[in-house]
């Protein structure tokens, strides 16, 4: 018969599996993504800020390209005009084209002498950034007429004198003496023009790093690609198999780093799961044991005393009333071993229960020793067996359950006289270690050894010697006694715990806190 566990299917389906590990090269194009856009970022950042802090310095550059050229304009003026008039008389046709090609501003000129001036709008095919004429409407600055203007070429791109800034540059007549200005108002298109190269050197270089940006975010992207997801792919499959049920897989971990940290985590998860599912296959096979123990210990004395009973009928039926009632003390003795049993395994579950009901009250240990011993006198004097107490004096009460703590003493005990041939000893001794109050029963016997050390305490484990048979019969008990005894101590709080030596002894201790 196949049961619901052993038939449900828990490992993953391939479809599972290839949706956690997730189409290939996602995690790629999601780095590669990010990396290209953070190199572009930069690259654009960089080259901005490397604009904006040397925005000055190209303005400066670009003042001194248009004084330079304004100067060089009003040498040549000076040579080929014969005059400044307002009707341009002294300007060939020939001159005058070429002002209207020399800048994208605005030109005037300016007389001195009749206060004069003269505009020279630039031309639009000789400057195809300029998509309409600028406006001839132009205001004379009132320092046209200073020092400074009249000595030197003068550039001021700021917006402090003349919107949109301004250039000017004195005409010299063959004496010295300055008889115009040339005037380029104001010059924004001048300026425009100048650093129109470096605008377009900042094109060309964000383009150049942009495309430098994504060909090495892509190399980086494939390699921390290759560097992180290789090992967490590696992962994913031992992950895998582990969740199809090998759980004896392990992660290999190398160094000290994340990777190896969750490679760690795994390989404790994977142990404590391998672990889990040993303990469910140990229970669930010691729960059979019980059971099956169980069952065998319920039956045999319910078949023995369904036998006495059908003899005592019989005996009685043919008037043998000393044999019919020899056949229902036979059958009264295990009906007391039944109850026994069944009261055993019935104190067992509400001492391992969540909270255990105990009876608590003061309990002098000395009193609890002489107790014990004196229930077990007469057994140990059957057997040839020496008791030995040694209590520590003055040692303080203890808040516990009295019969529960004298029946714990009683199995050790007793198990200690069954276990201890002829002429040898069994002692019990109580002292005060710290806060813990420790009670020892240490017998001379023959030992026991260290498979059955083991599991000595195990309520389901039926060990190979009679330590764990039941004292009311020379039947295989299911080894309730010593359980029940381990149960009482963690009951209390306190621990027991056997130490033996094969041939030598046995050493069983209770350790239970003072409060």
């Amino acid at each position: 018969m196949t049961t619901h566990s052993e038939a449900q299917d828990i490992s993953p389906d391939k479809s599972s599996v290839d949706r956690a590990r997730g189409p290939s090269g996602t995690v790629f194009w999601r780095v590669a993504a990010a990396m290209i856009a953070i190199q572009i970022a930069i690259a654009i950042l960089a080259a901005g800020f490397t604009i904006w802090y040397a925005q000055d310095a190209q303005r400066s550059l670009a003042a001194v390209a248009i004084s330079a050229r304004l100067d060089a304009l009003a040498e040549e003026i000076e040579r080929r005009a014969t005059s400044f008039d307002i009707d341009l008389s002294g300007f060939s046709g020939e001159l005058q084209l070429d002002l209207r090609y020399r800048f994208p501003d605005p030109i005037v000129v300016i007389n001195l002498a009749s206060q004069s001036s003269s505009i020279f709008l630039p031309a639009l095919d000789g400057f195809p950034s300029l998509s309409a004429r600028p406006d001839s409407t132009i205001e004379i600055p009132e320092f046209i007429g200073s020092d400074e203007v009249l000595d030197d070429v003068v550039v001021d791109f700021s917006d402090d004198f003349v919107e949109g800034g301004f250039a000017s540059a004195p005409l010299i007549d063959d004496t010295g003496f300055p008889v115009g200005i040339i005037l380029v108002q104001p010059i924004r298109n001048s300026m425009t023009l100048e650093l129109a190269d470096t605008l377009l050197a900042f094109r060309r270089s964000v383009r150049i790093v942009a495309f430098l940006s994504i060909f090495i975010a892509l190399l980086l992207g494939a390699f921390i690609t290759w560097w992180l997801v290789r090992p967490l792919r590696r992962m994913a499959m031992r992950v895998n198999l582990i969740g199809q049920g090998s759980y004896e897989e392990r992660l290999e971990v190398k160094g000290n780093d994340e990777f190896s940290s969750l490679a760690s985590a795994i390989n404790l998860m994977s142990e404590r799961v391998q672990h889990s599912i040993a303990v469910l296959k140990e229970s669930e096979l010691l729960r059979r044991e019980l059971v099956a123990n169980i069952g065998h210990d319920l039956r045999t004395p319910l078949a023995a005393i369904r036998a006495h009973l059908e003899e005592s009928t019989r005996f009685r039926q043919e008037k043998r009333y000393d044999e019919a009632g020899a056949s229902i003390l036979a059958a009264e003795r295990q009906s007391v071993y039944l109850n026994a049993l069944v009261d055993d395994l019935f104190e067992l579950g509400v001492l391992e229960s969540t909270q255990p009901r105990l009876r608590e009250e003061p309990v002098l240990p000395g009193e609890l020793v002489s107790d014990a011993i004196s229930g077990n006198r007469s057994l140990a004097a059957e057997g040839g067996v020496e008791l030995e107490r040694r209590v520590q004096e003055d040692l303080p009460s203890l808040e516990a359950d009295g019969t529960r703590l004298l029946r714990l003493l009683n199995n050790l005990l007793s198990n200690g006289i069954r276990h201890t041939p002829p002429q040898g000893r069994v002692r019990i001794t109580a002292e005060l270690d710290g806060d813990v109050m420790q009670i020892e029963v240490v017998d001379t016997g023959e030992g026991i050894d260290r498979e059955d050390l083991e599991r000595l305490f195990d309520r389901y484990y039926r060990g190979k010697d009679s330590r764990t048979r039941s004292p009311m019969d020379s039947r295989q008990g299911t080894g309730l006694g010593l359980a029940i005894s381990r149960a009482i101590a963690h009951a209390h709080g306190g621990t027991l715990e056997a130490i033996s030596t094969l041939g030598e002894g046995t050493t069983m201790r209770l350790r239970l806190p003072v409060k």
